[in-house]
């Protein structure tokens, strides 16, 4: 069972899809870890989360104090367990459902600027594609557009950052770590 770790909302189950196979989501160590490294980026933050699944990091985001949370999901199904996600933790104020595509205009343009923190999570299979992976990283280089010169861009990918380059030119970065077999995240920040 998927919980909320930290703050508001702390210990707080989410609902999920039987199978992990839908959606991957994150270990509680992982997450952990990842939001140790954002501190004072998600408290009173505007925070974008692509590809959000049933909410694992943008609804652990709004539990830990952002202003703000766009979570874009594009499945018919796992956006329905996300808007309930939401209406469980009551937080509809704060947590925005949007059932996009995580690669199209549409999640920039509806989330206030500047962004503090974006979470890019898309499926490990689009990863691992040349191709659907230079899609991610086309809307990755948008980003310094939306994002507060303090920002942060964080990406998980399954694929090794010293064998596979990760470079975004509009950004700096990444700087990654292993969390697991097979999962990596990147921080990427603004050019100072």
């Amino acid at each position: 069972m998927l919980k909320i770790l930290s703050g508001q909302f702390k210990s707080r189950r989410l609902k999920t899809p039987r199978d992990n196979e839908t959606t991957r989501p994150w270990t509680g160590r992982a997450r952990e870890s990842v939001f140790n490294q954002l501190r004072g980026h998600i408290n009173e933050g505007i925070v974008l989360d692509l590809f959000a699944g049933v909410g694992t990091m943008g609804l652990e985001a709004a539990s830990r104090g952002a202003k703000e949370v766009v979570l874009v999901e594009q499945d018919r199904k796992i956006f329905a367990m996300l808007e309930n996600n939401i209406a469980t933790l009551d937080c509809k104020d704060t947590a925005i459902a949007l059932q996009s595509d995580a690669l199209s205009s549409i999640p920039l343009l509806r989330v206030q600027r500047p962004v503090d923190v974006i979470f890019i999570d898309p499926p490990y299979a689009m990863m691992i594609d040349e191709a659907t992976r230079e899609r991610i990283f086309e809307q990755v280089r948008t980003f310094n557009t939306i994002l507060d010169p303090e920002g942060l861009v964080v990406l998980r990918t399954p694929l090794d950052p010293r064998h596979t380059d990760h470079t975004i030119e509009t950004l700096v970065g990444p700087e990654a770590h292993k969390m697991g077999p097979g999962m990596w995240v990147l921080f990427y920040g603004m050019p100072t």
